[in-house]
């Protein structure tokens, strides 16, 4: 499967931290505020096609379209289904910034993921909180190799001393 190169995980990273900042200043966990955020700063790319400006384009209006139309599920388009499931786990990453109870994520991958190397290194990588848990500040950019995984968030209580 053909992956993101560096400097679009670089973008998708600072589209993020941009979309994630609008939430807050706007008060809202509303999958479009973000959404709109994260297009405006050039977040969507598309894997193996780094140049595709007008492919770009037309994925940003279709994510666009389908959040305000509340559409969750478009199987038949990965990229776009990629992008809905950023927007929903990010503003779920936002959301767990304003609870204290909650200290990070467990990244939860699908099976056909977990045969891949890079990804599993991924599944046991430690930031302190246990193999696959994630601060609830980090950005976490995946390949679209991982497409399908989600994020749990995990409770101050359940992590192991």
């Amino acid at each position: 499967m053909v992956g993101y190169r560096a400097r679009q995980l670089a973008a998708i990273r600072d589209a993020v931290a941009a979309a994630r900042e609008a939430l807050r200043c706007n008060g809202t966990d509303d999958p479009l505020v973000f959404a709109r955020a994260f297009v405006a700063q050039g977040g969507i790319q598309l894997p193996g096609r780094a140049d595709d400006v007008a492919a770009r384009r037309s994925l940003g209006e279709q994510l666009l379209r389908a959040l305000a139309s509340g559409v969750r599920h478009r199987p038949e388009n990965p990229d776009l289904q990629r992008e809905i499931d950023r927007v929903h786990n990010e503003v779920q990453w936002v959301a767990a910034q304003r609870d204290d109870k909650i200290v990070g994520f467990f990244l939860q991958l699908p099976t056909q993921a977990r045969r891949s190397p890079t990804v599993e290194a991924l599944s046991h990588s430690n930031s302190g909180l246990g193999p696959g848990v994630f601060r609830k500040g980090d950005i976490v950019v995946l390949q679209p190799e991982c497409d399908g995984a989600r994020f749990i968030a995990v409770l101050e209580d359940e992590i192991e001393c």
